[in-house]
């Protein structure tokens, strides 16, 4: 549910600007009658979402949060701290490397254009622009981060080698006998698991379960079957805590270290940031700003929002910093 409430967040965002100017048009038509954008963007508006702040219509959090965004973008501006070309390419880059070399999939994930992510980065650069103004971290100290954290034992810079399995969950020995024979036989184990399987997440996704590790949090035969199965082998049924259980190995995939060059200037960043906040005052930089800004907003619905925002001038930074809207920050590690 809170997956959702975050899509709906980073829709509006969008539709805000697609939608402006032709509200009166058809979006959807049923027998004939039609369906305004209107319509559709002021349902739109009142579906409440999870904020940091707590529960909001998602149409009020949305202006707070690009008003936040703006300032701090602003912020960084008269700061000469602006995010460059570089930085923001930096990210891009790294986010497709740790998605696998596949930008698109990330973007789907999270409802977005190229051009809304570029945005997003670029907010995210101006906070930590801000914070770690005049910061200097040296590669000495980057370097050790990163070598304590491979000794760690679930270090974010090591993937464990892992089996991605499917399975059949039945409630007893002679269905899950049935499943089984209908798999020797050649029929395809989605097929199976969609008919068979009584647990209905894996009969939701044909069997899929995703990838284990030797150190999941799973039962220990789940994992002594999944790791002795080659690609595309099934497992005879196995009695597992009270239900009769066929594993699949989907795909295989060996232990993987990132190399340090592709992690550096992560490390160097949430470095800087830490030392900046100790050092910069922030807090009252973006106050001060917020609070000498001119804020307008031309809608009665969201009139209170400028006063409100100047009244709490430090929720600015807040609301446009990394991570703000539920979504993972460019700047955090990913495996």
């Amino acid at each position: 549910m809170r997956r959702m409430r975050v899509v709906v967040i980073l829709i509006l965002a969008v539709v805000v600007t697609t939608l402006a100017g032709c509200g009166k048009k058809a979006l959807i038509r049923v027998n004939g009658e039609k369906i305004t954008k209107d319509e559709f963007y002021s349902r739109l508006e009142r579906v409440p979402v999870q904020t940091p702040q707590g529960p909001q219509m998602a149409g009020r959090f949305i202006v707070q949060q690009l008003i936040a965004e703006k300032l701090v973008e602003q912020l960084a501006r008269e700061q000469k701290v602006e995010p460059t070309e570089e930085q923001i390419n930096k990210k891009i880059t790294f986010i497709k490397k740790q998605s696998g070399g596949d930008l698109r999939k990330v973007l789907a994930a999270r409802g977005m254009t190229l051009e809304n992510l570029k945005h997003q980065i670029a907010v995210e650069q101006a906070f930590v622009n801000i914070v770690s103004k005049g910061v200097n971290i040296p590669e000495s100290k980057v370097r050790k981060v990163y070598e304590d954290g491979l000794k760690q034992p679930n270090s974010p810079w090591v993937r464990p080698e892992q089996v991605r399995i499917s399975a059949i969950i039945c409630s007893n020995k002679d269905k899950a006998e049935k499943a089984y024979k209908l798999l020797k036989a050649g029929t395809e184990f989605g097929t199976v698991a969609l008919q068979y399987s009584e647990d209905e997440l894996t009969k939701q996704t044909q069997g899929v379960v995703g990838w284990v590790a030797r150190t999941s949090n799973v039962p220990q035969i789940v994992k002594d079957l999944a790791f002795g199965l080659k690609p595309g082998e099934f497992s005879k049924p196995t009695l597992i805590e009270g239900k009769w259980v066929i594993i699949k190995a989907d795909q295989r995939r060996p232990k993987k270290i990132t190399p340090y060059e592709d992690v550096k200037d992560v490390i160097r960043e949430q470095l800087a940031l830490q030392e900046g906040t100790k050092k910069n005052d922030f807090r009252t930089a973006i106050r001060n700003f917020t609070k000498k800004a001119d804020i307008q907003v031309t809608s009665s619905t969201y009139k209170d929002i400028p006063d409100m925002i100047k009244k709490e001038a430090t929720k600015a930074i807040e609301l446009a910093k990394p991570g703000a809207t539920g979504t993972p920050g460019t700047t955090a590690p990913r495996r």
